[in-house]
């Protein structure tokens, strides 16, 4: 794929990444989790991350946020300024347990996921061979479990953009106002 074609909206659906990314941002510091469309709350932190870009149709430069501060005070003028969030990277805790991950708006992939840790080889005791099959099992069952959340995010988001736009719209512009 050529380079520069990777920044376009290759499909014209990219601003819904990007609405979800700072939808998640948003979802972060309100007092309620948001919840899986099975009723499962989900933890939502902000990473040490964040690229913020230009609206759809709108021309600017992106702006990069690192460092341990989750929610500088340029993250929050780009905001201001029409800009939504591109790249995230966040922690999400669910049932106890923690996983951190990037998400790119353009096509919601799941990068650097890190899943909580398995049981190490010490503790298992058993067959050497027999735990470290069960190790590469839970681990597999951890990211599923990630990507299953990230899934039920977007499906949660998607049901608050499509039944009520208008009020996540006031609500979301309103955190941004008072940020």
């Amino acid at each position: 794929m050529n380079p520069a074609a990777r920044t376009e909206d290759t499909g014209g659906k990219s601003f819904l990444g990007m609405e979800f990314l700072t939808w998640l941002w948003f979802a972060s510091e309100q007092e309620a989790p948001p919840r899986l469309p099975d009723g499962r709350p989900v933890g939502v932190v902000i990473g040490e991350r964040m690229v913020l870009g230009p609206g759809p149709g709108r021309e600017g430069a992106r702006i990069t946020i690192r460092g341990p501060e989750a929610d500088p005070p340029e993250a929050r003028q780009a905001l201001k300024r029409g800009k939504l969030v591109e790249v995230l990277r966040l922690g999400l805790e669910l049932e106890g347990e923690e996983f951190w991950l990037t998400l790119e708006a353009r096509s919601l992939g799941v990068s650097s996921l890190k899943p909580p840790p398995t049981m190490p080889e010490a503790e298992a005791g058993g067959d050497p061979r027999t735990d470290a099959a069960g190790r590469l099992l839970e681990r597999v069952a951890l990211i599923s479990q990630a990507l299953e959340a990230v899934e039920g995010l977007f499906t949660t988001f998607l049901r608050r953009r499509l039944q009520d736009p208008a009020a996540l719209a006031r609500g979301m512009r309103a955190w941004v106002a008072g940020g």
